[in-house]
């Protein structure tokens, strides 16, 4: 196993390279940058003579978090997801793929110039209209695409999302201490992390999400996996991705763009422009979870809200699984 990352040498991976005949005659690598966030894999920019790409590599651990374990398979879960899309009439939002090692497991793939993600929304609290029902039909696109049967099951790395998702952001004795993100963070999350129908509700919802289901997702279809440019959004990172619930993704992208934008009303809203047959209690069960467990789970986002918005935000989605 050869690893790769921001302090390889350029000949190092020039070699790794070259055993799959990647680079084209003549064509050097100059340069190695970071891209992006990162969080699950090592990612990175590679500027050549030619042209850039992305050098993509996975590890038996989430890059960010390295005492986390992770199945470093992941990578062909986001190789399969990209072929699977790339066979379909809906390519054109989504990077080309190079190359796929699954010795090495690493991905080459399109670098999409002049181009950012979606995290700097949550700062600026808005998103243009126009993008959430572009983003809506892109997931709609995702959800229509035929898979083959033998997709990968991503078992492992749902098991660890699960727990994220359902199980510890309800854990009191987590090891993570809120008040390091805000303080009073820690007092306003006890009356959730304390209301056992809360923690037997996000049980039952996660179990559907560990089933297998019916349609292709993404699997974190959230801002940090939109990239943007003047003409055009492109859906990136799928190695969550599985066969299950439109309404996991669907919940995820709704939950996102409440937080960025406070308007609840969006609930309503995505679902008139996904305009396709929807479970809503489901929907709503996934959304729910979605906005709790980036606001007191482990999983933050680079949000700039209030205490009081916070929980604003927390009891709107208490109702939401309650009711």
């Amino acid at each position: 196993m050869i690893y790769i990352n921001l302090s390889s040498s350029i000949s190092k991976l020039t070699e790794l390279l070259n055993l799959n005949k990647i680079l084209y005659k003549n064509e050097m690598i100059l340069a190695l940058d970071r891209a992006g966030e990162g969080n699950m894999n090592v990612v990175i920019k590679v500027k050549t003579n030619r042209r850039s790409f992305i050098f993509k590599q996975s590890r038996p651990y989430v890059e960010k978090y390295q005492n986390i374990p992770a199945p470093i398979e992941r990578t062909n879960v986001e190789y399969s997801f990209y072929n699977t899309i790339h066979s379909s009439d809906h390519r054109s939002n989504f990077p080309k793929i190079i190359f796929y090692c699954s010795k090495n497991y690493y991905i080459v793939q399109e670098f999409i110039e002049n181009s950012n993600d979606f995290l700097g929304n949550y700062i600026k609290r808005k998103i243009d209209n126009s993008k959430v029902v572009k983003l809506t039909k892109i997931l709609k696109t995702i959800h229509e695409s035929r898979y083959n049967i033998n997709y990968p099951l991503n078992d492992e790395l749902k098991k660890l999302n699960h727990q994220h998702i359902f199980v510890l952001p309800f854990i009191k004795e987590n090891g993570f201490s809120l008040d390091s993100i805000q303080i009073g963070l820690e007092k306003v999350a006890h009356s959730f992390i304390d209301n056992e129908l809360l923690k037997n509700k996000s049980l039952i919802i996660g179990n559907e999400y560990l089933k297998k289901g019916k349609t292709l997702l993404h699997g974190d279809y959230y801002p940090g996996s939109w990239l943007q440019t003047n003409q055009d959004i492109y859906i990136i990172d799928p190695e969550f991705s599985f066969i299950g619930d439109l309404e996991f993704d669907l919940g995820v992208f709704i939950a996102h763009v409440i937080i960025i934008t406070q308007r609840e009303q969006y609930l309503t809203e995505i679902i008139r422009y996904y305009s396709g047959q929807i479970n809503k209690e489901l929907l709503l069960n996934y959304t729910a979870i979605e906005i709790i467990r980036r606001i007191i789970g482990l999983a933050q986002i680079p949000i700039d809200l209030s205490l009081n918005e916070k929980e604003n935000l927390l009891n709107f989605s208490k109702q939401l699984l309650l009711n």
